[in-house]
This record gives C-alpha cells, sequence and structure tokens, in this order.
C-alpha cells in the first residue's frame, strides 16, 4: 500500500466517525450502467435531434449540462438564469440516488418538477442545489427569490455572494439537513433560525464577526459546524464566539475554526462531550488546562498554524482515545513531561516547525506506538535522552504522497521524497491495521453508551 492510499484510508475511516454513513448514487446504481451515459448510447435515444450534443457520461443541451458516471447525479448550468432549464432530452433515466442542481438559479417546484417529467426521472434519494456567485451580476431579482421545500431537498450550497441574504431567504426549506454558505456580506442574525434540522453547516463569511452570537440559537441538531471568518494573519485579541455558543449543540462530532481571530473562550466545548474532530487554525495563542476536558470521545486534534507557546500539563489529560495530534507551525519551546501520559492509543504527533529548544527525557515514553514528526529535532535522535527514552517511531517530517505536509509554501519543491525520513522502517500497513481496531473499540464503545 502507497503512503498516500494509507494516508487517504485514515482519512476516511475517520470521517466516518465524524459524520453519519452516507449514501451515494453507487449504493442504488445498477451494475450496468444506464444507456445513456455512453455517447453511442445517448445517440440512439436521441435519434437525430441536434438540440443535444452526447459525449461519454455527458450530455449537453443548451446552456444545460447532464452529467453521469453509472447514472445521472447532476445537472449543470453554464448560464445563471432564473427562467428555467430550456430544452431536456427525454432519457426516460428512472430511479437515480443523489441529484446535484448547480448553478441554475433557484429552481422552484415548477422547475424542478419540469426537470424531473422531462429527464424521465421517477425517483431520487436526495436533492442538492448549489449556485454559485462569483464571476456572475448579482442581479437583486436572484436573492429576492426564495428556496422552496421539495420532496427530497437535504443540501443547500451558496457561493461568492455580495448582496446581504434576506432574513427570510430559507423559511420554506425547513427539511434541508445541510447547508454551506460562502460569501461577502453580513449575516442577518436570525438567517438560520428557520433550519432547526441542520446537521452539517459550513460558513465562510468576511464579516462574521460582526454578527451577533443569535445566529446559531436554533441549531440543536449539528454534528459538523465549520466557520471561516476570513480575518488572516489576525492578531486583534476577539473572539467570533461566546463560551457558551457551543452548548446547545449537544450532538456536534466535528468542529473547524479558521481565521476568527486569536482568542477561543476556555468553556468552548464543554458540553460538547461527542466531538470526534477538532479543527483551530485562527492564531490563537493559549489554550487553557480545561479547554479539552469534556472530550473523552476526542480522536483527531488539528491545531496546527496557530502562535501556541505553551502545552499545559493537563491538556490532554481527559482525551485519552486521541489517535491524532497535530501541532505543526505553532511557537513551542518545550515539551514537558507526561504531557502525553495519557494517549495510549496515539498514533501521530506532528511537532514540526516549532521553536522547541527543550524536551523532557521521558516526553515521548507512554506514546510508544505513536509516529512523532519532530522537524529540525531530527538531527538529535541519536544522542538524546528523550530520543533513548521512547519505542516510538520517530520521523523528521510528515509526507504525502512525496510532499511535505506542514513545510512553508516556497520550500515545497525541495521537499520531494519517496517516503519519510523515519529512525524506523516505515509502515503504513501496521498504522491501518492498528487504526482499524481503534475504530471499530471506538463503534462499539458508542453503541453501549446509555
Amino acid at each position: 500500500m502507497s503512503e498516500r492510499s494509507s494516508k487517504m484510508l485514515i482519512a476516511i475511516l475517520l470521517l466516518g466517525l465524524v459524520l453519519p454513513s452516507i449514501q451515494d448514487n453507487a449504493t442504488i446504481s445498477e451494475e450496468v450502467a444506464a444507456i445513456y451515459t455512453t455517447k453511442d448510447g445517448c445517440e440512439s435515444i436521441l435519434k437525430g435531434n441536434n438540440e443535444c450534443e452526447c459525449q461519454d457520461q455527458r450530455i449537453k443541451c443548451g446552456m444545460v449540462t447532464l452529467i453521469s458516471s453509472k447514472q445521472l447525479y447532476s445537472v449543470s448550468c453554464s448560464i445563471f438564469d432564473v427562467r428555467g432549464f430550456g430544452y431536456l432530452p427525454p432519457l426516460k433515466i428512472g430511479r437515480i440516488g443523489r441529484l446535484s442542481i448547480d448553478n441554475c438559479a433557484i429552481p422552484n417546484p415548477q422547475t424542478i418538477r419540469s426537470l424531473i417529467t422531462k429527464l424521465g426521472i421517477t425517483n431520487y434519494t436526495e436533492l442538492e442545489i448549489s449556485n454559485y456567485f462569483e464571476a456572475r451580476d448579482e442581479r437583486d431579482e436572484l436573492l429576492e427569490q426564495h428556496f422552496t421545500n421539495y420532496p427530497g431537498l437535504k443540501k443547500i450550497s451558496l457561493i461568492g455572494f455580495k448582496a446581504e441574504l434576506p432574513a427570510n431567504f430559507f423559511e420554506n426549506v425547513t427539511d434541508i439537513t445541510e447547508l454551506t454558505l460562502k460569501g461577502r456580506s453580513d449575516l442577518p442574525a436570525t438567517l438560520l433560525h428557520p433550519l432547526t434540522q441542520l446537521k452539517r453547516l459550513s460558513i465562510v463569511v468576511r464579516n462574521m464577526a460582526s454578527v451577533g452570537t443569535e445566529i446559531f440559537a436554533k441549531q440543536t441538531q449539528l454534528l459538523q459546524l465549520s466557520l471561516d471568518c476570513s480575518l488572516k494573519n489576525s492578531s486583534v485579541d476577539m473572539s467570533l464566539l461566546s463560551s457558551k455558543e457551543l452548548w446547545h449543540m449537544t450532538k456536534l462530532r466535528g468542529f473547524e475554526l479558521h481565521n476568527c481571530g486569536d482568542n477561543v473562550p476556555a468553556e468552548l466545548f464543554w458540553k460538547s462531550e461527542n466531538l470526534s474532530y477538532i479543527g483551530i487554525r485562527s492564531n490563537i495563542s493559549y489554550l487553557g488546562r480545561d479547554f479539552l476536558k469534556s472530550q473523552k470521545q476526542l480522536l483527531m486534534l488539528h491545531l496546527e498554524r496557530n502562535n501556541i507557546a505553551r502545552l499545559p500539563d493537563e491538556l490532554f489529560s481527559h482525551s485519552p482515545m486521541l489517535l491524532e495530534i497535530h501541532l505543526a507551525h505553532n511557537n513551542l519551546d518545550r515539551i514537558q513531561g507526561g504531557l502525553f501520559n495519557k494517549l495510549k492509543n496515539l498514533l501521530v504527533l506532528n511537532l514540526e516547525h516549532n521553536p522547541i529548544t527543550t524536551v523532557a527525557s521521558n516526553a515521548f515514553s507512554a506514546v510508544s506506538t505513536a509516529r512523532i514528526y519532530i522537524g529540525d529535532l531530527f538531527k538529535q535522535i541519536n544522542n538524546a535522552d528523550w530520543a533513548r527514552s521512547t519505542n516510538a517511531t520517530l520521523c523528521e517530517e510528515e509526507f504525502i504522497n512525496g510532499v511535505c505536509l506542514y513545510c512553508k509554501r516556497d520550500e515545497y519543491l525541495d521537499h520531494f521524497s519517496a517516503k519519510e525520513t523515519c529512525n524506523k522502517p516505515n509502515d503504513p500497513g501496521k498504522l491501518i491495521e492498528v487504526l482499524n481496531r481503534k475504530i471499530f473499540e471506538h463503534r462499539l464503545h458508542r453503541l453501549h453508551m446509555p
């Protein structure tokens, strides 16, 4: 198994813990691809009709492109037109899995009904609508339209909007479970209040710090929350989130915070006992000793590219199930003894690109199964007490597909390699085996939780 395959498999396995299992089109598709998915099959159906161009897995009809694999899964428009889809071929598609409608303005029940009728779709498992405003004139009539509930509509994405969304923009799509917002305007404080069934929410908005905390007040069912304030390189002592911002999100399993100021409240996760994944990249400089006091289920912690100078002695004492800790590109100058003593399951610890000058002799003694990436400290492994006192695998830099994972951008071209430089042979197969076992044990534990 290649290094890249190993890393990808780890990510996939861990993602399965953070998010609920998702059915995709392949789960209900036939073993044999539908006839319209090939150029010849498409042409045989259209019988000389020149309104569409047939290609393998693509059919282009005017401004509309139908994209398929073994079956249709996407309808994509090349012009942002509110008037409908135009000509659609009678493909007699039948039953499919997820159906995605991309960049075709804001479809209403009439246009969607017309779409599935003309294409001969008899059923689909889930509907997803995405709109991209990036390179288009944002006309008022587009944002004045409102989405409407339609059978199976579960996911909406709005990318690149510049005008402020109306406060009641989502009032008629109360059944959606996934929402992505990426724009440049403020968000009304009550915008998300109708969406009480949301399970996954991703927001990237430049001025989100000006939005009151009221915006998340109704999100009690969230499993995954990702926030990006676009405040890059912020050194302002501020925080988007109040100390109790997430306390009503007791089901939360994954949380990401990017570019939202340099202060994250110490109490933020105290009620988030089901978190499996935490990722924060926001120039934070301080972590309190009780920052993770409720995270008994935590598996992955990503705190790379912050400004953390010290790790409290008891930071990880409540998270014994941790499999990965990423602390690259911080300002750590010392690693004290006992810090990782309760992390018997730890598989990856990345400390690259920190100005570490002091490492306790027993710092890594307890994490014998881990791969520890230590950057410049790798030059000391033959003489350092901390290196001799551990059975962990000590490596210089973490690589994926020959590219250094946490190197500075201007160093990428100098960091191509067939494998990592470590003091022990690279054995990704063994790492995968251990990870599989840990994940299985974790699932059993969760099943028996009261």
